[in-house]
């Protein structure tokens, strides 16, 4: 019945998109040609050529749709993926729009029509595709349009998965039992579901209390004695899903590679990839340059200051590792008297104050010290946004401390990060900063980026723990 209706509401979801694609190409018409705000020297089309052409315009365009996938079954993808589906469909439709037009010999019609119908049709394709998806996400939070799993395994990752699922309910899933092997649990309740069992009667189970898909978290092999089981289930048109077992290996952000026949998994991977990459290093680069430009005075200024109230170099130069654990030299305005580390030694904590320049304590509160980062940001070294880069033999020290320490290298560092606009810098908990920062490598975003940018200069105000 779940099936059924999804596939009406896919129907119905690309007989109003053809509608919306063939209102826009008309509407266009007539704001390009009958609105007088366009000169019209090139002549008008007729609206009958121009109605009759709407039809091949509209199955281009909803081929690009659904090559784009925008009518596959998304209940557990990210909105922001689904958003790029869209970009994707509207760019891929304006291509084969732009070509039928070019061999059809269509050369009465402007470049500025194209420019109004593109805009306006990624405004109504975004309107409609991501409306739907929050009115569904709505529906499914007051119990419409549900699913229903078991979850083979109602030990700790099993139970884990009944609290992510029950986090999240505008998914639409909701956990009906769990079926487990001990014998000491079935019959139970877990976390408010029934537990049956054991795993060999999965079969009959589903047959007497009906889901449609089916979780597996158990491992080793009690997770490979249940295949046999899955293996019947999938033939009867049961969703598998399958936790997997990392072991001791750290489970992140995780991807997919087929290789022939395999798949398979990164267990520690993260977001940040690809032309992602080449995006936010063009962003990091654009925006620093403009803050060096803005800054340019200020800076200035604090280079006479800290060379007319001391004596040595404005700049302070030190050695830190980066991403995938380069060495790269960090740039800093001086804070400290020259040689202060021979006189205090090399530490993490804060410094003794009778060692810093006439300005030195005030640019470390203020931090305006790390300006001259923007440099390493243009180098290529560091980038706006990251984790905070260490020195070589603290990297060496806490990698040893904390197992999980070295993915951040896996990033640039930054110049502000996750970790310091909660309040995570200088002398703080070590531990903490190491999970904000592991959070921010495996949930990396642009609007991540932003929002911790926006929020930097209300954090350097605070001053809290700046060393």
């Amino acid at each position: 019945m779940l099936k059924r209706n999804s596939s009406l509401f896919v129907f119905f979801k690309s007989m109003i998109d053809i509608v919306f694609i063939a209102a826009i190409w008309v509407i266009t018409y007539f704001f390009r040609y009958d609105t007088g705000f366009f000169d019209t020297h090139k002549g008008v089309p007729s609206l009958e050529r121009h109605l009759i052409l709407s039809i091949p315009v509209c199955l281009l365009i909803f081929g690009a749709c659904v090559w784009a996938g925008l009518y596959r079954p998304r209940r557990l993808h990210n909105i922001v993926l689904q958003f790029w589906d869209v970009i994707k469909a509207t760019a891929a439709g304006t291509l084969l729009v732009l070509t039928f037009l070019y061999y059809t010999q269509e050369t009465v019609y402007s470049r500025r029509l194209m420019v109004l119908f593109v805009p306006l049709l990624w405004v109504v394709l975004t309107i409609t595709h991501l409306g739907a998806i929050m009115i569904l996400r709505e529906f499914r939070k007051r119990g419409y349009n549900l699913r229903y799993c078991a979850i083979i395994g109602a030990g700790k990752k099993g139970q884990q998965l009944w609290r992510d699922i029950g986090k999240m309910p505008w998914l639409g899933m909701r956990c009906a039992y769990f079926i487990d092997n001990n014998t000491l649990k079935i019959g139970g309740i877990v976390k408010g579901a029934a537990v049956y069992g054991p795993v060999a009667s999965t079969l009959n189970i589903v047959q007497e209390h009906p889901v449609d898909e089916i979780y597996l978290t158990l491992s080793g092999d009690e997770g490979f004695g249940a295949y046999s089981v899955l293996e019947k289930l999938q033939t009867r048109g049961i969703t598998i899903r399958i936790v997997p077992d990392w072991g001791n290996l750290t489970s992140t952000h995780t991807t997919a590679i087929p290789i022939g026949s395999q798949l398979l998994f990164c267990a520690a991977d993260s977001p940040l990839g690809g032309y992602m990459v080449v995006l936010k290093e063009i962003f990091d680069k654009v925006v620093a340059a403009s803050i060096i430009l803005i800054l340019a005075v200020p800076m200035l200024i604090i280079g006479v200051m800290v060379k007319l109230t001391s004596a040595g170099p404005v700049l302070y130069k030190q050695a830190r590792i980066g991403m995938d654990q380069r060495k790269f030299m960090i740039y800093k305005f001086r804070t400290m008297k020259v040689d202060a580390e021979k006189i205090s030694g090399i530490s993490w904590s804060k410094p003794d104050g009778s060692l810093y320049t006439g300005v030195g304590g005030w640019l470390r509160r203020t931090s305006l010290d790390e300006l001259p980062q923007l440099f390493n940001v243009l180098k290529g070294d560091m980038s706006l946004v990251g984790p905070r880069p260490e020195r070589p033999m603290f990297v060496d020290q806490f990698s040893q401390e904390f197992k999980d320490y070295m993915l951040r290298h896996r990033v640039k560092s930054g110049i502000t990060g996750w970790a310091q606009i909660h309040g995570f810098r200088g002398e703080s908990s070590l531990k903490k900063r190491i999970q904000y920062d592991l959070f921010y490598v495996r949930n990396w975003s642009f609007s991540i980026d932003i929002w911790i940018l926006l929020l930097t200069p209300l954090h350097v105000l605070k001053g809290t723990n700046a060393n």
